[in-house]
């Protein structure tokens, strides 16, 4: 199988309509949202005496790796690791032996794979980890490797699910896999029904509205 080596400091995917306007990116327009579950964390990083960034840094780099794993695996390549730190590439092997585990009893067959695509109507850009057919079910999946599934993860599928694209391949369920980067956090899968995320659809066009208005703002110069 052929070996890529990737660009891991390669800058974010800028989105734009056809006439070249920038747009919003989905992950961007999430930010927006408070984060509730990182308070408690670095709370607990604090009180153990430990560095707050170093921790997150290290863990992201894993993540990372972690994902680009998976999705070379359904492009059909591996990921010449030279330009990756051996301990983070050795701590990634843990998770994507639970990766396996999970695949194993599934017949995926990929569709899509990490396009980027837009919504004009609704001004915003995203870039979906995988549209595939899961044991024959058009199904939309997206990887994680947090602690933890959140209130704005099925925010973002929300987003996903509504770009044209996708929307055209009538997906029937999504699927949210959080894949731990350790030991001692534990495999999640957590599978919706796309009619069960409109709500959180309307969430994600708020926080689209208020980027919109923020960025107006700022360019007002009153921010």
């Amino acid at each position: 199988m052929e070996k890529i080596k990737i660009d891991f400091n390669k800058p974010h995917i800028t989105y734009k309509l056809p006439d070249g306007t920038p747009i919003v990116g989905v992950t961007t327009a999430l930010s927006i949202l408070n984060k509730p579950a990182l308070v408690p964390w670095a709370y607990k990083r604090g009180r153990e005496g430990l560095s707050l960034y170093e921790s997150r840094d290290k863990a992201a780099d894993i993540g990372t790796i972690v994902h680009a794993r998976i999705m070379a695996h359904f492009k059909g390549f591996e990921i010449d690791n030279s330009n990756i730190a051996p301990d983070c590439w050795q701590a990634s092997e843990e998770s994507m032996k639970s990766f396996y585990e999970w695949e194993k009893n599934r017949k995926i067959e990929p569709i899509i794979i990490e396009e980027p695509m837009i919504n004009k109507k609704y001004r915003y850009g995203g870039t979906p980890d995988l549209f595939a057919y899961v044991d024959g079910e058009p199904t939309l999946l997206d990887f994680k490797t947090g602690s933890g599934l959140y209130d704005e993860h099925f925010i973002q599928l929300a987003a996903y699910l509504n770009l044209p694209k996708i929307k055209a391949k009538k997906a029937i369920k999504a699927i949210i896999l959080n894949i731990p980067k350790s030991q001692d956090n534990n495999f999640q899968m957590k599978q919706v029904s796309v009619d069960s995320l409109k709500d959180e659809f309307e969430i994600f066009l708020c926080c689209v509205k208020i980027y919109y208005l923020q960025k107006q703002i700022k360019e007002k110069g009153k921010l």
